[in-house]
């Protein structure tokens, strides 16, 4: 038997398609998305050396995104060409979400074979992997851990191993600033993200501007890398929120420019191999490439917001399933000069017979209304289900609400004529999910009674900021998913220093965290999730690191032993504070 795997994250050309690598944990690999908004994409296009000549069974893994809610429906489908003959089959149309289908037989007349993905819809159509062999396949495996099997199996990747002396893995603001802190002190570094973008939520791809106050006393130098991060100006709402102002290429450069940090981008961690409760090493999937990389360390942090290094390490955690914050994907419309039309989506949400942010005069939580309504952080999805194992629900599900809305004005209300759709995250902007446990679990209510901590060292200065679903939208609900939601604050006194002790595992010895994966409680994250905040906590484990190099001591050790040395470090920074853009919203939202 002759067979090829060809994962859709090594293609060559992703044309208009788009590179999802949310949901690897759920589905198996990277793969490509026709986020063309309703407009089919240009084709996705790569060349693979065949083993052989001869007749190849086809089978695509793909995805009918919107089954869990309606059958009968196929949005999203493309087909495939080969060699610039398009095969008959049309993929995406399988009842049931991440399966094989099968794309019946081709000819390989020449080893070297030319491959294109060339979507139909522009409503987001998916694929993950091609597989072709020459016998006929009964089974193919679909759990994400048989499918990364698979990969290896078939194509063998390389492995590159290194060390060093600190391994972040998560390049979001809190991330980037452990991994930046960290090299300044001295330590080699590494930098593991799974897309080529770093930033996170404050990125172009999510666009969430950065909240929480910087450089307070007595520790007025936290804060100073999170102020070169900082961006000059913010467009938080409607068209105003363009990717300029995210400044992605300045993030990448102050990485890598670093001494002492090296940077992994478009690398996924697979796997974390553990010895008692020790992390020792790491590996990651470098996709682009088909290579593998192993990353040795004595110390490692995650940054990973999902809490996906502590989980796969064994590192005890809690999720909150019903009744967490969701995931937005912030999207916006544009007027232009002549009359758009718009396709009707029978596979959305139906919500013409509702009310809903943006549409005829309702107003939104801020008494916004028209476009300054649609598609902002209030259109949040999966408040009610598992957070990671329901995260591209969420994410389709904030597609579906999206469409809907758009179908229900263009094309029932006959409203926004000359508006199209101008942008939507596809990458979903989350809140919450795992909280990886410390020494410490910090409570609301230790917040609002003032309780200090002696290790307390990271100035939390957001207002208690949960969201659930809004009660004056729940006729829009109707299928029973959420995805309209309102904020609901609570002040206390400000700053609060959150205790050192929230940033390391509690049975994982050589483990740190930053981010909104700490040591906390589902109420006390609504203050302590803003990326400002989250920042500063990787600064503090950066320094923390260094002195755990210095000392030969575990995170725990160091505050065993030589928490005074820490704070002295810490208090002993310089204030390097910059301006912040929003600080005028932040002032507001405190009040």
């Amino acid at each position: 038997m002759a067979d090829i795997l060809v994962p859709a994250g090594s293609f060559s050309c992703f044309g208009g398609w788009v590179l999802d690598t949310q949901f690897v944990s759920i589905m198996g690999g990277p793969y490509l998305l026709a986020h063309g908004l309703g407009n089919p994409v240009s084709d996705a296009m790569t060349t693979v050396e065949f083993p052989e000549q001869g007749t190849y069974h086809v089978y695509v893994y793909t995805s009918n995104w919107t089954s869990p809610w309606k059958k009968g429906f196929s949005p999203g489908v493309f087909q495939l060409a080969v060699d610039d003959t398009v095969l008959s089959p049309v993929f995406g149309t399988h009842e049931g979400t991440w399966d094989w289908e099968y794309g019946g037989t081709m000819e390989v007349s020449s080893t070297t074979v030319h491959l294109a993905l060339k979507d139909l819809t522009g409503f987001e159509g998916r694929c993950g992997f091609l597989y072709f062999s020459t016998e006929k396949q009964e089974v193919l495996p679909t759990d994400p851990s048989e499918m990364f099997a698979l990969y290896r199996k078939a194509k063998q990747p390389p492995l590159t191993s290194y060390s060093f002396d600190f391994v972040v893995v998560g390049g979001g603001i809190a991330g980037m600033c452990a991994a930046v802190c960290a090299a300044r002190q001295g330590l080699k570094t590494a930098l593991i993200q799974d897309r080529e973008v770093f930033g996170g939520n404050n990125s172009s791809e999510v666009r969430v501007w950065l909240g929480g106050l910087t450089n307070l006393k007595p520790f007025e130098g936290i804060g100073n890398i999170v102020g070169e991060f900082e961006q000059e100006r913010i467009g938080h709402y409607g068209a105003e929120n363009q990717a300029d102002l995210y400044e992605d290429a300045k993030k990448r450069s102050i990485l890598e420019q670093q001494e002492n940090l090296q940077v992994f981008s478009s690398s996924i961690l697979v796997e974390s191999h553990v010895d008692g409760s020790v992390i020792t090493s790491v590996l990651a999937w470098k996709y682009r490439s088909d290579t593998l990389i192993r990353l040795e360390a004595p110390l490692f942090c995650d940054c990973t917001g999902d809490g996906s290094l502590g989980s796969i390490s064994g590192a005890d955690f809690e999720v909150t399933t019903n009744g967490h914050m969701g995931m937005t994907n912030i999207w916006y419309v544009e007027k232009t000069d002549s009359k758009v039309d718009f396709p009707s989506c029978p596979w959305a949400v139906d919500l013409k017979e509702v009310e809903f942010p943006g549409r005829g005069e309702i107003r939104d939580v801020y008494d916004n209304q028209r476009e300054m309504s649609l598609g902002c952080w209030f259109w949040e999805s999966g408040c009610e289900l598992d957070p990671i194992m329901y995260a591209e629900y969420a994410r389709d599900m904030n597609f579906r609400a999206m469409y809907g809305a758009w179908d229900c004005l263009k094309n029932h209300d006959h409203d926004y004529p000359n508006h199209r759709l101008g942008f939507a995250a596809y990458i979903g902007g989350k809140r919450e999910s795992r909280r990886l446990f410390g020494d410490v679990i910090l409570t609301k209510a230790e917040v609002m009674a003032d309780r200090a901590y002696e290790d307390g060292c990271v100035p939390s200065t957001w207002n208690f900021d949960v969201h659930y679903p809004d009660r004056r939208f729940y006729a829009a609900f109707h299928e029973g998913d959420g995805f309209l939601t309102k904020d609901y604050r609570q002040r206390y006194k400000t700053p609060y220093f959150i205790p050192y002790r929230c940033l390391y595992s509690r049975n994982i010895s050589n483990l740190f965290m930053a981010g909104r994966n700490i040591s906390v409680t589902h109420d006390a994250l609504g203050a302590a999730r803003v990326m400002r905040t989250c920042g500063m906590m990787g600064e503090v484990v950066g320094y923390a690191a260094s002195l755990c190099r210095t000392w030969d001591a575990s995170p725990r050790q160091l505050y065993v032993k030589h928490l005074a040395k820490l704070l002295v470090m810490l208090k002993g920074l310089e204030n390097k504070e910059v301006p912040k853009p929003n600080i005028e919203m932040q002032m507001h939202n405190d009040q």
